[in-house]
């Protein structure tokens, strides 16, 4: 006979726990729980997955007519919980890509800085050096422009249909 027969009081803690299928798992702190399924539509959405296909791989949608999964696919990417979670994926998604720019970047400058050290021959560490330089804006064309806003409105206007007349053969 168990505890609970016997008139005993039985703690949560001794009791069985039963596991929660994979498709109802909720996944995210309390209030943004969203549930498997939602998690894996929000993964696939933010990696660039079209609504509707999302929808099909994440739910049983194979009965549903085209119309019906497209609006329910909206309805759930419109969701405010799932469409939070698309948002912080491909945040997360961008600042990796970020991250991966920003490493390759420094990669490259320091290979060429150490074949601006290194190299065999004067072109060879010239050019390096030109790179480098141009990574960090040190040969950008500069060009400036006179600074010509004392003009009324009708003397530019005068000054366009002037150009148009030359550019038209008028």
């Amino acid at each position: 006979m168990t505890a609970a027969h016997r008139g005993q009081d039985i703690k949560d803690s001794e009791m069985p726990k039963k596991k929660t299928p994979d498709h109802l798992r909720l996944v995210g702190s309390d209030k943004d729980r969203l549930t498997a399924k939602q998690e894996g539509f929000a993964q696939k959405v933010s990696r660039g997955a079209v609504l509707s296909d999302a929808y099909r791989e994440c739910y049983s949608a194979d009965t549903m007519k085209d119309s019906t999964v497209w609006t329910e696919a909206c309805k759930l990417a419109q969701h405010p919980k799932v469409s939070k979670r698309i948002k912080e994926l491909q945040a997360q998604i961008e600042q990796d890509r970020r991250t991966i720019e920003r490493r390759r970047e420094e990669w490259v400058l320091k290979r060429l800085q150490e074949e601006a050290d290194q190299a065999d021959n004067a072109s060879s560490r010239i050019r390096a050096l030109e790179l480098v330089g141009k990574t960090i804006g040190m040969f950008t064309d500069r060009i400036e422009q006179a600074d010509e806003t004392q003009r009324t409105a009708s003397e530019i206007e005068k000054e366009l249909e002037a150009k148009l007349s030359r550019l038209l053969g008028g």
